[in-house]
């Protein structure tokens, strides 16, 4: 599962509460998405969750130990077997320590354009909407030796974060699938409901609002995990 931020949808005291509790319920990869916010105020906000997680005996919290065997993630810094990918901020990418960047497929076609030098030692991620820009990207991949991490694919599912938009469907999965070997996310109203589906036809989901809005962390997470066990 990859955690997706969102700063609006709860206070500031239950979004760091939120993505601490994520990481000690075995989430691996938070993409802090504040699109919104310039250099300074991203800062400031990753400091804060970095202090929130600092003190965590990590292994100790995770009691249930399939969790702890799946953690196979190259620790940072603080300890934590867990990755910040940074979504779309370029300036905060290249400054700080965090393990990775996220990028919309434009922006990302802007930056080759300019001829931007990609970390190859740092995830890189994208969010692609369509079967002609898996098409396009292998292409580039094929051209520039570009080593891309994941991409996100959406909107799966009806969600309320694109009310005015038809889903795509499991159908961009499949065919996604077809095309490439990058690692697939699915992204759009993956529930515990439907994850089990999903996972026929993509690598991983990822989640926003359902994790984001919960009162119960670690319940919600393993309504996840026990559809997602039924898979393997």
């Amino acid at each position: 599962m990859y955690l997706i931020t969102n700063r609006n949808l709860c206070s500031e005291e239950r979004y760091l509460e939120v993505i601490k509790e994520s990481i000690l319920s075995g989430v691996e990869n938070i993409i802090i998405r504040e699109k919104d916010l310039e250099y300074e105020a991203l800062k400031d906000l990753y400091i804060k969750i970095k202090n929130k997680i600092k003190y965590i005996n990590f292994q100790e919290k995770i009691l249930d130990e399939s969790l702890k065997n799946s953690i196979k993630k190259k620790e940072n810094n603080d300890g934590f077997k867990v990755n910040f990918i940074i979504n779309s901020n370029i300036e905060f990418f290249e400054k700080t320590d965090c393990q990775g960047i996220h990028l919309p497929f434009k922006l990302f076609l802007n930056l080759l354009g300019n001829r931007y030098n990609f970390n190859k030692n740092k995830i890189l991620g994208l969010s692609l909407h369509k079967v002609e820009e898996v098409k396009c990207l292998e292409e580039i991949i094929r051209k520039l030796n570009i080593k891309i991490d994941y991409i996100t694919l959406s909107h799966i599912y009806e969600t309320k974060c694109k009310e005015n938009l038809l889903p795509k469907g499991i159908e961009l999965l499949k065919e996604a699938k077809k095309i490439t070997d990058i690692k697939t996310i699915a992204l759009g109203g993956i529930l515990p409901s439907n994850v089990k589906e999903t996972l026929k036809y993509c690598d991983d989901f990822a989640v926003m609002s359902t994790i984001m809005k919960s009162k119960n962390i670690e319940e919600t997470i393993s309504n996840y995990n026990e559809k997602i066990q039924l898979v393997k």
